[in-house]
């Protein structure tokens, strides 16, 4: 055991924010305390276990660019003008312009970085689909390639994409149940894509359209520009290992009804043993 450090140290340690370092270790089994007595006392956390999560945690990080966000950025306006509607989860009310294109962008975001990190750690190539469908397509590999041929893969692969302080990986009944919308093994990846993501792609032409307006001044020097977005590959699972449990348990979905299968993003499938592993399953 090396240092001791504080809740406070360690968060400063990590470099995330505290509601994330919280739902890390609270929730998520990411890692933990040091044993408390009785469960009361300070959280304490053991330096050296914190250094081996970040050192997985960056080697698992992915760095998107803007060529990247523009693909993703095409996509989702493609599913908008084509008039297809999200709700928001366990609802049946429709989510505005912004929210859908944030959450479209998020998604393919995660499938981007997940091709990425396969060609980055593991020299593996493998193909995304980023056509438009009628109907929701389970599987986002759709081929491997190989001495420059393509093959089929023999298992499907869904990514899923969640907030940077998510704590769970969670798919609905159906994408499980139905054989038709389930895959065999599941990853899941945290873009850290900020909210004013459409203001800074647009940065320029915003400026020009209000810089002779009476407040430019107050906040010129503070619209931010694009920069890089970093998305981890949190991790994956085989459909077998999710966990049925009901919504209103789940931490943040109180009030949501029904089941979902969960599978906390501590207990992934991370370093590279298992991710050769699943790989040679693909």
């Amino acid at each position: 055991m090396e240092k001791i450090l504080t809740k406070r140290e360690a968060v400063k340690f990590l470099g995330l924010e505290e509601k994330t370092f919280e739902n890390y270790f609270l929730n998520a089994d990411e890692f933990k305390c040091l044993e408390r007595n009785n469960g009361r006392g300070r959280y304490l956390f053991d330096q050296k276990e914190l250094s081996k999560w970040l050192e997985s945690y960056k080697w698992r990080t992915i760095e998107l660019t803007q060529a990247d966000y523009a693909l993703c950025l095409d996509f989702a306006l493609a599913q908008h003008f084509r008039g297809y509607v999200l709700s928001d989860w366990g609802t049946a009310r429709q989510r505005e312009f912004g929210q859908k294109i944030t959450n479209w962008v998020k998604g393919q975001l995660a499938e981007v970085a997940v091709q990425g990190f396969f060609k980055k750690e593991f020299s593996a190539d493998v193909e995304l689909d980023f056509s438009i469908y009628e109907e929701i397509v389970p599987q986002d590999i759709i081929s491997i390639v190989e001495n420059g041929k393509k093959r089929d893969p023999k298992i499907g692969i869904g990514i899923k994409s969640s907030k940077p302080k998510s704590a769970f990986l969670i798919l609905s009944e159906n994408e499980v149940v139905l054989k038709e919308r389930r895959s065999d093994a599941y990853i899941l990846c945290r873009p850290d894509i900020a909210d004013d993501h459409l203001l800074r792609i647009t940065r320029d032409k915003i400026i020009d359209v209000v810089k002779n307006q009476p407040h430019f001044p107050s906040y010129k020097d503070d619209i931010p520009e694009f920069t890089n977005i970093p998305c981890e590959v949190a991790g994956w699972s085989s459909v077998e290992e999710l966990e049925k449990t009901e919504a209103r348990k789940i931490p943040g979905l109180e009030g949501a009804i029904g089941f979902r299968y969960v599978k906390k993003t501590g207990q992934l499938h991370k370093d590279k043993k298992s991710w050769e592993e699943l790989l040679s399953r693909l």
